[in-house]
């Protein structure tokens, strides 16, 4: 009867653990599916995610807590198999565009790419024209005199006062 007790012991123990090890093999399969995924891969994403919560600061230089916790949702996104492109758009869907650190390329926000483009055409068009009708003015520049010619002096009411007026200060 012993005998019996035992078997049906180490039966169950053995049912038991097969059963365990069944049931724990997808996370065991998790953890080494994330543990393929390195930092430079995390990195590699977050270097073109921008952080939420600080102006002007990629999520890869980010020390907050909350950008942590952002690179450790990249990395499991990662080793869940999903590509770069969703992992952004999952942020974008998140946190907003601005996650992305530059404006669509569509709708209004085309704008943003445009009219800088636009705004430095006009004003190469404006600089040209302006400099054109610079040039081309009609009226002949004055011809200046060689130095020590008082032919001009001579002519000029004001200058001949000036001289009046300096030999009766003298």
């Amino acid at each position: 009867m012993r005998s019996n007790r035992s078997i049906q012991l180490f039966l169950t123990v053995t049912l038991l653990f097969t059963l365990a090890l069944v049931i724990a093999a997808p996370v065991l399969a998790q953890d080494a599916a994330t543990s393929d995924v390195t930092p430079d891969d995390v990195n590699a994403v977050a270097r073109q995610l921008w952080c939420p919560l600080c102006s002007g600061v990629r999520l890869d230089a980010c020390e907050l807590k909350a950008c942590d916790q952002m690179k450790d949702e990249i990395a499991i996104k990662l080793g869940e198999g999903e590509d770069v492109d969703a992992i952004k758009q999952y942020f974008v869907n998140q946190y907003g565009p601005q996650v992305l650190g530059e404006p669509p390329r569509e709708g209004f926000n085309l704008l943003a790419w445009v009219l800088p483009v636009l705004v430095l055409l006009g004003g190469g068009v404006f600089l040209v024209t302006v400099g054109r009708r610079m040039l081309r003015r009609d009226e002949p520049a004055a011809a200046v005199p060689p130095p020590g010619d008082d032919s001009m002096a001579a002519k000029d009411p004001y200058d001949q006062r000036l001289d009046e007026e300096l030999k009766a200060y003298d």
